[in-house]
């Protein structure tokens, strides 16, 4: 069942639940209710088109001329830390026994789940993230595949973690998004922060019986008031600066963020600018520094919006203007939306609120 934003008339509400997304797209989905909130739109509409350049109201300078912040990479207290947090075991069988190599994973509902892949088969000993994904329950078929992202088959149960790898027609498993946050050379070549679309590739075959999962697994569904505390403890940077950092809970609306690298930060989107009122989780993805240009964007296709590192307003950072710097972020759905800029499926929503250069 898709996930329904509310469809209230506080239309800043509604923006700052959408998060990192343009007001222009909202504005053009939603009708006026009186002439405050065609006032309203006008506004937004300008923040969006980047119009807000974020200066400093005090001293009339704009701090996203220069480089946004820099992060840090994940330390061994940290990374045992997220381990201990991606608590679900979603493959079945000796392949998980004593541990799913490199993967750790958290069921965020009934049919995906996201996961941490790291540079180790025992992710308590490894030293950094290489990339962040989500699964959702399928079957080995051409017509099971969810997308083009999803690459990879693993089978749900399986006596060795090779021989969960692809399968025969028909098979049950789960499809795999994996999205790379450093560049690294890997088996598959070489890797930059984004979608990583050679990553073990299993062509599926025809299958001419039912494509749909059918099966169940022990601690399946989505994120309780427990475990959005623990991954708000965990996720705990603040790449995004000024007076958007206080328009939502713990920081900006509707989303928490955890750097990995210098250069890249993962993050969590959940349903409301509250994340302590947060019932589910929408979307997870990274965010990539860079400036608002074409050569920085990192797959045009997929980095579909640019938020400046400094605004005023959460708003206010929405895309940006010649110089400005900030960071660019991919948003990979985790179940059913429906959303002001229409249905998405679990996947990467390249739809999602564009932050055109041009």
């Amino acid at each position: 069942m898709a996930t329904n934003l509310p469809g209230s008339v506080d239309r800043r509400r509604l923006l700052q639940v959408l998060g990192a997304s343009g007001a222009l797209a909202v504005a053009g989905c939603l009708g006026d209710e009186d002439e405050t909130a065609g006032a309203t739109d006008e506004s937004d509409n300008d923040d969006a088109n980047g119009d807000e350049t974020g200066t400093d109201e005090m001293s009339g300078e704009d701090p996203n001329l220069e480089p946004a912040p820099t992060g840090d990479s994940l330390t061994n207290e940290e990374i045992v830390a997220l381990v201990d947090a991606f608590d679900d075991t979603v493959f079945q069988g000796e392949q998980s026994d004593p541990f799913t190599p490199s993967h750790v994973t958290k069921w965020v509902s009934d049919d995906t789940f996201i996961f941490l892949h790291f540079d180790e088969p025992n992710p308590e000993e490894a030293n950094n993230l290489l990339w962040m994904g989500v699964g959702v329950k399928g079957v080995f078929s051409e017509e099971g595949q969810p997308g083009s992202e999803f690459t990879h088959f693993h089978q749900a149960e399986s006596d060795s973690w090779d021989g969960g790898h692809g399968g025969e027609p028909g098979d049950e498993g789960y499809w795999l998004t994996h999205i790379a946050v450093d560049e690294f050379e890997s088996p598959f070549g070489q890797t930059e922060p984004g979608v990583d679309y050679d990553f073990m590739p299993t062509p599926p075959q025809a299958f001419d019986g039912d494509s749909t999962a059918d099966f169940e697994v022990e601690g399946q569904g989505g994120l309780d008031d427990d475990d959005i505390e623990t991954l708000i403890d965990l996720f705990d940077d603040e790449p995004f600066e000024g007076g958007q950092a206080e328009d939502g809970y713990p920081n900006v609306p509707s989303h928490i963020a955890k750097w990995v690298t210098e250069d890249v930060f993962v993050f969590l989107h959940f349903d409301e600018p509250d994340l302590r009122e947060a019932n589910d989780l929408i979307y997870y993805g990274i965010g990539v520094r860079g400036d608002f240009s074409a050569e920085s964007q990192p797959h045009e296709d997929d980095f579909t919006h640019f938020h400046k590192w400094s605004a005023e307003s959460w708003e206010g950072g929405h895309g940006g203007q010649d110089g400005q710097h900030g960071y660019w972020l991919v948003h990979h759905a985790v179940r059913p939306l429906e959303m002001p800029w229409g249905d998405v499926d679990v996947g990467i929503d390249r739809s999602f609120m564009p932050t055109p250069l041009e």
